[in-house]
């Protein structure tokens, strides 16, 4: 571990950052969360142009899906602009579900097989002391990250995320961190040359930026191919090896089945849970009537409670309680002296 992580086990340093993590904890430990921070590409669900679609009804979906799917999660993931703030004013996410928002800056690229410019930057205004102050469970950092990239970039993303788990750190905050692989050139995700060069990129940014200091790592499923279930039991026995703490998946636009059955391998290889978007609330999300959106929210809730059961007694948990009789012995009755700002 490097000294930045987060012990599984609670200690006198670690209180608030462990009181946190429970908020987006089930009583198992599993994170199970619904995240809705998507930016520009959820306005794309409305219509493909984006002046065309209204501050107020990205603000009404978004609320109507947290209002719904918060209760069937252990925590949302919110954006800054459309859905944190208003979901609390508006008392969509209950006082039991924990809140964590993204402290990247994501610059949308249209033209773009990705969408989004690759280059790191945190949003100005947005950072882990303004989280804590308005209640926030965990910062999240998504990353555009290649292994193969130039040194220096390479370099300058490590750095950025240890400053802000050092930041994090500060305020007991925990850090989620979200690499993303992504093709360049005329690369063709179908290779199977190509598919090698992203499950060693994905199992690398793993190690790397837990080791960088994020307390939880949100990872893409290893391989793409569903069909050769042997060698994606594999890849996520790797994933787990490569990470010193907890992990859990992100859907990266996979089919909700998709989904279900990544979770179902990595389930078996120490996953803590997952914190997933559009496989999840896809069908809800867009211009239609308000039958069709309450018929996809009821599937999306039914989807999320599917996911528990998949995860139910299995897995890793992302923390483990001190046991009653040793918590004495190890919280002893002078620890709060010295407990804020000391986590590490």
């Amino acid at each position: 571990m490097t000294a930045l992580s987060t012990p599984r086990v609670p200690s006198p340093s670690t209180i608030g950052l462990h009181r946190r993590l429970s908020r987006i904890c089930d009583a198992q430990g599993h994170i199970r969360t619904m995240a809705i921070d998507h930016p520009e590409n959820y306005l794309k669900l409305f219509d493909d142009d984006l002046s065309a679609v209204s501050f107020e009804e990205v603000v009404e979906s978004k609320l109507d899906m947290i209002r719904v799917l918060a209760e069937h999660s252990t925590s949302v993931l919110v954006d800054p602009v459309w859905s944190f703030g208003q979901a609390v004013a508006a008392g969509a996410v209950p006082g039991h579900v924990g809140v964590i928002s993204g402290i990247e800056d994501l610059y949308y690229r249209p033209d773009s097989a990705i969408g989004f410019d690759t280059e790191l930057r945190l949003r100005p205004g947005w950072d882990p002391s303004v989280l804590t102050d308005l209640g926030a469970d965990a910062a999240k950092l998504v990353v555009f990250h290649r292994e193969d990239q130039d040194e220096a970039v390479v370099a300058q993303q490590h750095a950025v995320v240890a400053e802000a788990a050092a930041q994090c750190r500060a305020h007991q905050l925990p850090l989620v961190v979200e690499p993303l692989w992504f093709p360049v050139g005329d690369e063709d995700t179908s290779d199977p040359a190509v598919q090698a060069v992203r499950r060693s990129s994905v199992l690398a940014s793993a190690r790397s930026f837990r080791q960088a200091g994020a307390d939880i790592m949100k990872v893409e499923f290893p391989v793409l191919d569903l069909t050769d279930l042997d060698a994606a039991h594999e890849a996520c026995a790797a994933l787990d090896s490569a990470i010193d703490g907890p992990w859990v998946l992100l859907s990266a636009g996979v089919t909700y089945e998709g989904f279900r059955t990544q979770l179902d391998v990595a389930a078996d290889h120490g996953c803590s849970g997952f914190m997933a978007g559009r496989a999840i609330w896809g069908d809800a999300v867009g211009r239609m009537d308000a039958a069709a959106r309450q018929d996809g929210a009821d599937l999306a809730a039914r989807r999320l409670d599917e996911l528990a059961e998949v995860l139910d007694g299995r897995g890793a948990p992302a923390y483990t309680p001190v046991e009653q009789e040793e918590v004495a012995g190890l919280i002893g009755p002078e620890w709060y002296r010295g407990a804020v700002g000391s986590a590490g």
